[in-house]
């Protein structure tokens, strides 16, 4: 009963406060200095004697002598020109170049029988060659006109002697219906040959 006294009455004076302890002061970290030398610049021979980072740096020896400073760009460039890339400027490339670049793109990114036959006959009436690669005579299949797409088949055939097709199911597919839907007889006779050879 006396401790319940006692807690009471601690309450009513508001409590026993506890002493905060003081917390420990910061250290200070002192900054760190550190001293470079530029290439060829002369060095410090006193730890307390400042160069200047600019200073002139010394000649470098020569056959028959000393040899003059060589300025501060030539001095730090001079051993990396033998490998330096040359990129050619936006304005220097061929345009014609950048054009069949163009076209040939489109021809790969169209979608659609009508819209692959106007790519390749917009890129073969520009004055192009078709390249012999897998997607661009996959497109060639698509043409409407048969002589294309038989040009296609061709091109592949040669392809595929050494490589395996990229897409294979896209293949099959123009291929079938090349074989089933021609108008001409060595188109379809051309489809089903091909395909027997990747099967």
């Amino acid at each position: 009963m006396d401790g319940y006294r006692q807690s009471a009455a601690r309450k009513a004076e508001g409590g026993r406060r506890r002493k905060r302890k003081p917390r420990p002061a910061p250290t200070l970290v002192e900054p760190q200095l550190i001293i470079a030398r530029r290439p060829n610049s002369p060095l410090i021979e006193k730890p307390r004697r400042a160069v200047a980072a600019s200073a002139t740096p010394k000649p470098l020896p020569t056959e028959g002598g000393t040899r003059a400073p060589l300025r501060r760009r030539e001095a730090v460039v001079k051993d990396r020109t033998a490998a330096r890339i040359v990129q050619a400027l936006p304005g220097e490339q061929d345009d014609r170049e950048a054009e069949r670049l163009r076209l040939l793109e489109r021809i790969v990114l169209s979608e659609g029988r009508s819209a692959i036959s106007r790519a390749i006959d917009v890129y073969l009436n520009a004055g192009f060659e078709l390249p012999r690669e897998q997607e661009v005579q996959l497109q060639l299949l698509e043409h409407v006109r048969e002589e294309h797409a038989r040009e296609g088949i061709q091109g592949l055939t040669e392809l595929l002697a050494n490589s395996e097709p990229i897409k294979r199911p896209i293949l099959i597919q123009r291929l079938r219906r090349i074989e089933e839907y021609a108008d001409e007889e060595a188109s379809r006779e051309a489809a089903a040959t091909l395909l027997r050879a990747l099967r």
